[in-house]
């Protein structure tokens, strides 16, 4: 009976380990066959982002030119016919998607700003990129 009560015990700890609830700027989401995921604002969310990176083949980072990271960054990937595959919002400096091989382009969009990069995504390994954004008030 005791050994029965430390079991359960054991595993209701071990969920709650677990299933840690995860800050929306965390959250895997979809669009179509597209998987990614923004975040990295504070220590907790930038461990999540770090467990995640090897899982997709496409990693944003968005900051100043002076090495401030950004948040709120709008995020356009076009195939290689500018056809759009996904629209959405990085809600912090890191953002990662998962991407099928081939050459895109990808919108970064502030207030102030937007840049465009055409980039190809590797059939192995991850694309980075990295966009200096000036997104004034």
């Amino acid at each position: 009976m005791n050994m029965r009560i430390a079991v359960a015990a054991i595993a209701a700890l071990a969920a709650l380990l677990v299933l840690r609830p995860i800050a929306a700027d965390e959250e895997i989401r979809s669009a179509g066959q597209i998987k990614f995921v923004s975040g990295g604002v504070g220590e907790e969310s930038l461990e999540r982002i770090r467990t995640l990176d090897g899982d997709f083949n496409l990693k944003l980072l968005f900051a100043t030119r002076d090495g401030e990271y950004l948040a709120d960054i709008g995020v356009t990937v076009s195939d290689s016919r500018g056809g759009r595959m996904l629209d959405t919002v990085s809600e912090g400096p890191w953002f990662l998607a998962k991407l099928v091989p081939g050459k895109i382009s990808i919108t970064a969009a502030c207030k102030a700003e937007s840049r465009t990069v055409a980039t190809a995504i590797p059939a192995i390994g991850q694309r980075e990129v990295v966009f200096r954004l000036e997104c004034g008030d």
